[in-house]
């Protein structure tokens, strides 16, 4: 007897292949029979896919729910997409490992990607990433995470924000506490180099731990250090990673950020190309909006960051200091890209979250409005944020554009990603005025990219979706609509999906997703949530 039967539906099976008709008998967690009618077998349940696109659960390869589920494990916005299995750990930022030695400089740098309260900030302590992952999860999930490692948060447990090369004992350190992650089955090692300390890291130090990923066949997922002026540089970096150390590299979130360098993505996937065809593995992924979220922290110039953002607040208390700062952010620099330097700046950064009561009313609006309201210049206004927010300022900056988008995603290469965490219509994790890629992500490209502009086919967009990513990963029995593989399954109507959250209302759920299926379980039926939690860690 089957435990599901899924009849009627046009199945893209996620390897490109075109759309077929057929039946999925599905006995506990994974698909038992693919077969044009499925006559004759009892199932317990029977769901009528007729009208409906039936395809497996997109894999999103760049994600930062790690820091959401453990406040609500229904992870709301990403399953309601769509997604079925989420890479955490992403951009270097991760909540394990942490030292005793270093625990404040840990919580100083989550605070770009995460606010915490005063009492998690005291019980934020996980030795490892797994014991993190596995804390989060023990009550279940929605969907299944497959976790990596942060480079930072490994530097930060070693070396804190010290601006310099790593001794040869503190490198060995690094590799050591790498070395456990990896025993324990994490997929890799995850860069953000354009935030500190991982910007201080230098190439050599980056090839050192990536021959350690290498060794256990994971993955080096790179934020690069730049994806301005410096992107086509930073690329040969990456390249060169790979090459070194053998690791296979992804690039995240491939973009050409702010107006004087749209047009240069033809010229890194031009790179990424031409190593590929020299023998490398670099991969690259995308999510479909031309602006991207950070920290306010990037409108400070890399001097006052040195040491971390709880000594950067208090040298912004010296008068002096603060106006040779506002200089700075006034000026032309070989250190930073200034993103001040663009015509109506203030205008173009949106904050998305803030910490203190005080300042609430003041998410969603830019720095302009921000600014106004307080009576002050538009540079005052970031640096009175900076110190009353303690540094922990989510944004969103308007800065890449469309032609560029597309090009990425019409790459036959590229992978889909959101690059966000998941949250919810309710309770704590809808406060601030997050990214739309939050909610719609997988429903614009199937909608908006490929339905109504139709700058790839439906099949394709979904294998960039999920065996593409898959495959990257090197799971081998997600991805895929096959006998013999987990049943992940998204079944959407193709007339009707779409994105419904905005920059001005992000805090909606997409239509037309109308049943997912993880590891067997109906977790969304009929757009709702059932309460099902099936999700799993995957180990490499």
């Amino acid at each position: 007897m089957l435990d599901l039967l899924i009849k009627n539906g046009t199945i893209i099976d996620g390897t490109g292949k075109k759309r077929y008709n057929a039946d999925i008998g599905i006995k506990g967690n994974k698909i038992y029979k693919i077969e044009s009618k499925i006559e004759d077998v009892q199932a317990k349940e029977i769901l009528d896919a007729k009208g409906l696109i039936v395809s497996p659960g997109f894999i999103d390869i760049h994600g930062h729910s790690d820091f959401t589920l453990f406040t609500n494990n229904k992870g709301e916005s990403k399953i309601r997409q769509g997604i079925t299995t989420e890479v955490v750990g992403n951009c270097g930022f991760t909540a394990g490992p942490y030292t005793e030695e270093h625990f404040d400089d840990l919580i100083q740098y989550l605070a770009n990607t995460i606010v915490l309260d005063d009492e998690q900030k005291k019980n934020w302590k996980w030795k490892s990433q797994i014991d993190f992952i596995q804390d989060f999860s023990k009550n279940g999930l929605s969907f299944n995470v497959v976790p990596l490692v942060g480079h930072g948060t490994i530097r930060v447990a070693v070396m804190g924000f010290d601006k310099r090369k790593p001794t040869k004992v503190e490198l060995n350190k690094m590799i050591d506490l790498l070395e456990n992650e990896m025993e324990n089955g994490l997929f890799g090692l995850s860069t953000g180099l354009e935030y500190e300390p991982g910007s201080y890291s230098e190439t050599e130090e980056l090839i050192e731990l990536c021959k350690v990923v290498k060794k256990y066949d994971g993955i080096y997922s790179t934020h690069l250090k730049n994806e301005g002026k410096d992107l086509l540089k930073c690329i040969q970096k990456a390249i060169e990673i790979g090459r070194q150390s053998g690791v296979s590299v992804e690039i995240s979130h491939l973009k050409a950020q702010y107006k004087a360098n749209w047009g240069k993505a033809n010229n890194a996937l031009s790179m990424i190309d031409k190593a590929n065809m020299e023998g490398l593995n670099i991969g690259f992924d995308v999510y479909p909006y031309i602006a991207f979220g950070s920290g306010l922290l990037d409108l400070m110039p890399p001097w006052i960051k040195v040491d971390g953002p709880k000594k950067m607040i208090q040298l912004l208390l010296d008068k002096s200091i603060k106006e040779e700062v506002i200089n700075d952010m006034q000026s032309e620099s070989d250190e930073w890209e200034n993103p001040m330097l663009i015509e109506d700046w203030d205008k173009t950064i949106k904050i998305a979250m803030l910490k203190t009561d005080k300042n609430k009313k003041y998410e969603g609006c830019t720095i302009r409005e921000i600014a106004e309201d307080m009576g002050v210049t538009p540079f005052e206004a970031v640096i009175k944020l900076m110190i009353e927010e303690e540094a922990s300022i989510k944004c969103i900056y308007f800065a890449m554009c469309e032609d560029d988008l597309e090009t990425i995603m019409k790459h036959p290469n590229a992978k889909f990603c959101t690059d966000g965490r998941a949250v919810a219509t309710y309770g704590e994790l809808s406060k601030g005025s997050v990214h739309p890629r939050y909610y719609g992500t997988y429903p614009r490209i199937m909608g908006y990219y490929v339905r109504e502009i139709n700058i790839i086919s439906l099949e394709e967009a979904i294998q960039k979706s999920t065996s593409f990513p898959a495959k990257k990963l090197k799971i081998r029995d997600r991805g895929e609509l096959k006998e013999g593989y987990y049943a992940d399954i998204t079944i959407f109507d193709p007339d009707r999906i779409i994105d419904k959250a905005t920059f001005d209302n992000p805090h909606q759920y997409p239509v037309g997703i109308e049943y997912v299926l993880v590891n067997g379980k109906i977790v969304i039926n009929k757009g709702e949530h059932t309460g099902n939690l099936p999700g799993t860690v995957i180990k490499r």
